[in-house]
């Protein structure tokens, strides 16, 4: 039989010191009741001066010592009159009432004061000499404590955190216990980062029935979200109910019957939308589907003149302004200053940057404006180095701050060209977003991209959806150029399958191209990368930490970010700068220290700093803040604060992070057990992030697999679809 666990151990007090605080982990100091300072860390978002009742074991940590390890923190509201005053006084979210108010309020009501607060909060006003907005404010935050204490005791067993619990009281107000009883799937919509299977698992321990209609429909719901995360715009009706009926396992003869109903009441409701698509049926987001319809219209109604220049006299004003074009490059310049919209694409040493320079050179000598823009700040840095001009991000281009975007059809952009890069990037709603801000009367649009590259991460697939349908006038630049350089061929050549050899020739004492595919076990590849940072990269010219780039597929696994970034900050802390960096505990993010190469996972416009930016740390300041250069720009960051979780490092990164950059080294490791993910676009986008140097390594059956994999581009969008029907978007 099975030990009964003993009941945690509970400690009442006031956190008088936060070392660190997050969603999900706190760590402090706690005053007990008794007089004693207690060490804590744990599952709580903890504050200094609240008063508390943590629930947990204490434990003995190998670095801090004792300490109480926090399995639950509830808000500490059966307070004596001594701690009712600092309560009334210290709490962070109620304002105007200081010590002198608090002793006031408390001498006065004492044992009465919540009673009081609840029904005659105008009487405490009085007393306290203080708006009625004040104490009704106090009131909030008093009945929303108590809420919190009550779903958190009942949620604490599933595996929400404080922070959590405090986000859906916020959202559900005094009753979210009952509404959570009722619906459990509604977390999927309240809470981040809660998905149907992680609120499932909560539904079932709480008794709630497989054919819940609500389970039901969250299932449907989570099939068309998987399909977005993937890529994919739309689920086929039929192939819905089977992806439904998997994941729910209702145990019923009539499970797919039930499911059915449920879908077509979504669709009813207009929470999904439902298509035909030639003798089949797309379901989809009614948002994203209306966006692919949009961008339909408009690549349709693009077959406009270029209103800036005059067609006769084009072709001798081309070979007057850029006599060095080939054929295929002369025509992609033609074609855009011909046409309001049309597309370059081709691949690496094809000659798409010196064809924009071109045509950016065209448009000056014609006193014409020109905005460049691109994906993202590292390719948008790309473009400005190979065309002597400004670019910028879409997303800055367009005006978003984080909310909203201030270009838009009643404030299109101002400019008589814009050339978009790297536009196998962009997916449907930055499209989407794009074209909302575009006046094709008025501004010529050019896209480029290399649509041999990966999809976006996000849903869609626009750049080749509209150069197989060839909606828009497009040229494809197809010839690897005579200056491209062994670089820029091996990286081709794998597009038809064929891994090349190590390089023969050296070039400044470093060759254009690596192959070390001998290590059929993962621990060899991994131990041979860590010796080459230990021993080879600097006889090769290469700074370790800002010339250097580790690519990988995945996060997890011996060749995964996660343990990869661990091992390179040890050794090259330790090489470089003689810093001894301690072992990282299993599940728990590395500590950053002075020198470490990192990079943003989010976008952030209170600091301006951008997803994907790769930062260098300047210092860590004794409280714990750090200072990091993001591209010349020092920005702090807190020690707790919430922006250091978009923080990670960089010294390994995933290919799919680091489309639009690129790097004077690129080590992409190429691995049989990463083979589930492997195709030859990935190792094509992965090797051509390098500007002098690829460092290819793994084992031969895994290189030459991900080679000769050609992975059908299987993403369902509607776009595609649109554009290769009849006029009827």
């Amino acid at each position: 039989m099975p030990r009964k666990r003993k009941p945690p151990a509970r400690l009442r007090g006031r956190i008088e010191k936060v070392y660190f605080a997050g969603p999900k982990f706190s760590a402090g100091r706690m005053l007990t009741d008794s007089g004693d300072a207690v060490q804590f860390a744990g599952n709580l978002f903890a504050q200094e001066e609240q008063p508390v009742v943590l629930a947990g074991e204490w434990a003995t940590h190998p670095k801090f010592g004792r300490q109480f390890k926090v399995e639950m923190m509830e808000h500490d509201l059966d307070l004596d009159q001594a701690g009712l005053i600092h309560y009334l006084a210290n709490h962070p979210e109620i304002k105007g009432i200081g010590p002198a108010k608090a002793r006031r309020i408390v001498e006065a009501f004492g044992d009465d004061f919540e009673a009081t607060l609840m029904e005659a909060p105008e009487r405490i006003a009085s007393e306290a000499r203080v708006s009625i907005d004040v104490i009704q404010r106090l009131q909030e935050e008093w009945t929303k404590n108590r809420s919190v204490n009550a779903v958190l005791s009942w949620l604490s067993s599933f595996g929400l955190t404080h922070h959590q619990v405090t986000t859906l009281v916020d959202k559900l107000g005094g009753n979210a216990l009952d509404v959570l009883k009722a619906d459990p799937y509604i977390l999927i919509r309240e809470l981040r980062g809660f998905g149907f299977k992680k609120v499932d698992l909560i539904a079932r321990k709480l008794g709630t029935p497989k054919n819940h209609p609500s389970r039901i429909r969250a299932g449907i719901t989570c099939c068309v979200k998987d399909a977005l995360d993937q890529g994919s715009c739309w689920v086929e009706y039929e192939a819905l109910l089977d992806q439904s009926n998997l994941l729910l396992v209702m145990d019923c003869f009539d499970s797919k019957d039930r499911i059915e109903t449920a879908l077509d009441q979504l669709i009813a409701e207009e929470v999904l939308s439902c298509t035909p698509l030639g003798g089949r049926f797309g379901v989809a987001l009614p948002a994203i589907m209306n966006m692919e319809k949009d961008l339909c219209s408009f690549f349709r109604d693009a077959n406009l003149p270029n209103p800036h220049f005059e067609e006769a006299d084009l072709e001798v004003f081309i070979r007057d302004q850029c006599a060095t074009l080939n054929d295929k490059q002369f025509e992609a310049v033609k074609l855009t200053l011909s046409n309001s919209i049309s597309l370059i694409s081709g691949g690496a040493g094809s000659g798409k940057s010196f064809t924009v320079a071109a045509i950016n050179r065209i448009c000056n000598e014609s006193d014409l404006n020109v905005l460049l823009s691109a994906p993202t700040g590292k390719a948008a840095k790309r473009l400005e180095e190979v065309s002597g001009k400004r670019a910028t991000t879409l997303h800055r281009l367009l005006g978003y701050d984080g909310k909203e975007f201030a270009r838009n059809q009643e404030n299109p952009i101002d400019t008589d060209l814009l050339i978009v890069d790297e536009f196998s990037m962009v997916d449907v709603p930055l499209a989407w977003q794009l074209i909302q801000a575009i006046d094709l009367s008025r501004t010529v649009l050019i896209i480029v991209g290399d649509h041999n590259q990966l999809p976006p991460v996000g849903p869609g697939n626009v750049l080749r959806d509209l150069i197989q349908t060839r909606a828009i006038p497009t040229v494809i630049l197809d010839k690897v150029v005579r200056q491209a350089g062994v670089l820029k061929e091996n990286s081709i050549a794998i597009l038809n399958g064929e891994v090349r050899k190590t390089s023969a020739a050296k070039s400044q004492g470093c060759r254009d191209w690596y192959l070390a595919d001998k290590f059929t076990d993962s621990a060899e590849a991994q131990s041979f990368l860590l010796n080459l940072f230990s021993t080879r990269i600097e006889d090769l010219g290469f700074d370790l930490v800002k010339d250097v780039q580790v690519l990988t597929p995945t996060h997890k696994g011996p060749l995964g970010t996660q343990t990869l970034n661990i091992d390179l900050q040890r050794l090259i802390q330790k090489k470089r700068w003689k810093v001894h960096v301690p072992p990282v505990q299993p599940g728990r993010k590395p500590p950053l220290f002075k020198h470490d190469k990192v990079i943003q996972t989010r976008n952030n416009y209170d600091l301006n700093v951008m997803n994907g930016s790769i930062g260098y740390v300047l210092d860590v300041f004794p409280n714990g803040t750090l200072l990091i250069d993001f591209d010349g720009i020092a920005v702090e960051i807190e020690k707790g604060s919430s922006n250091l979780n978009d923080i990670q490092l960089a010294y390994v990164l995933t290919v799919h992070k680091v489309q639009g950059s690129e790097f004077p080294c690129a080590v992409f490791l190429v691995h049989k057990i990463h083979s589930f993910m492997h195709h030859r676009n990935l190792f094509y986008t992965g090797v051509t992030r390098a500007k002098k140097t690829a460092i290819i390594i793994g084992d031969h059956w895994g290189v030459t697999n991900c080679a000769k994999k050609s992975q059908v581009d299987d993403r369902s969008t509607f776009l595609r679809i649109y554009l290769a029907s009849e006029p009827a978007c």
